[in-house]
């Protein structure tokens, strides 16, 4: 949706006028939300449900904003409140879902049967259809996400925020198919040399399916790469994916140091480890563990 400063000035003499002043502050709301300024978002759908309480849009889009800040439970509260209102709103069920999976993986049934729920209900709904097969991929069902993400490119290629064939290559690997997973980030390095992604993949499935002598070169040019992007990428993912080559390489220091640094900043480097490769042969060691639980 487009915002502008135009589109909050007409929604503010909107309101002004009071007509349907709940709906405008609601919007309004909306606006600030896809702007990134979450609290002017709060600000305006608290007003907007105070005039009308059982405004489901407004409670549902004001949970999607505490999703947005990370306070799940709070927008597990407001997509419950919006389904109950609406119980065939299937937007809100499916982002209940993705919120459920952001509560750990006690909460993962409970996110897989939200999102079975919504593609029933709309059987084309591709992000729906993306984020079960991260849920799968976490419930390490690859297969099944496999199936899921095959059928969400097919929808919309660019529906994954990574390149599609990094991401089929990740899952690829994860599933311990390393000469197909390889073969995928391949062809992503054809249209871009430095992909760090797919370089880390590369390096992680050679390792594991020929062995870490054949795969050194693999790692030094993954390694390269991530530190050549220090500062203009994602931190918390290069620390991840520095962690991950440390491991393999056996610098078990050198791994959790990085790891240590990258949780805090990468919402998914715990997820990670629970099926990354890389990470096989010390994912249960007590000092990984440690890391994890803290």
């Amino acid at each position: 949706m487009e915002c502008d400063q135009q589109t909050l000035s007409d929604l503010n003499q909107a309101i002004a006028q009071n007509t349907d002043k709940a709906k405008a502050l609601a919007q309004q709301g909306e606006n600030y939300r896809l702007m990134g300024d979450f609290e002017a978002a709060l600000a305006d759908f608290n007003r907007a449900v105070e005039l009308n309480f059982n405004y489901a849009w407004a409670i549902a889009h004001r949970g999607e904003t505490y999703y947005l800040m990370k306070r799940y439970e709070e927008a597990l509260t407001d997509f419950n409140r919006a389904i109950e209102l609406t119980p065939e709103y299937t937007w809100t069920i499916a982002h209940r879902g993705v919120t459920y999976r952001f509560l750990g993986e006690a909460y993962y049934t409970m996110a897989l049967a939200d999102l079975d729920r919504a593609i029933e209900m709309k059987p084309d709904y591709v992000w729906a259809i993306a984020y079960r097969c991260r849920v799968y991929e976490l419930m390490k069902c690859y297969e099944k996400a496999l199936t899921d993400f095959d059928r969400a490119i097919a929808l919309d290629e660019t529906i994954f925020v990574k390149n599609w064939q990094i991401e089929r290559g990740l899952i690829l690997c994860y599933d311990g198919q390393y000469s197909q997973a390889i073969a995928c980030c391949d062809s992503r390095l054809q249209e871009a040399p430095h992909d760090t992604t797919a370089l880390y993949c590369i390096a992680v499935a050679k390792a594991r399916w020929q062995g870490l002598d054949k795969a050194k070169s693999e790692i030094e040019r993954a390694r390269a790469a991530l530190l050549s992007k220090w500062e203009t990428e994602d931190r918390g993912d290069i620390l991840y994916r520095l962690s991950g080559l440390a491991i393999l390489e056996g610098k078990c220091e050198e791994a959790w140091k990085y790891l240590r640094e990258a949780i805090p900043i990468n919402d998914e480097a715990i997820e990670l480890v629970g099926h990354d490769p890389a990470w096989l042969d010390w994912r249960d060691q007590p000092r990984t563990q440690a890391l994890l639980a803290s």
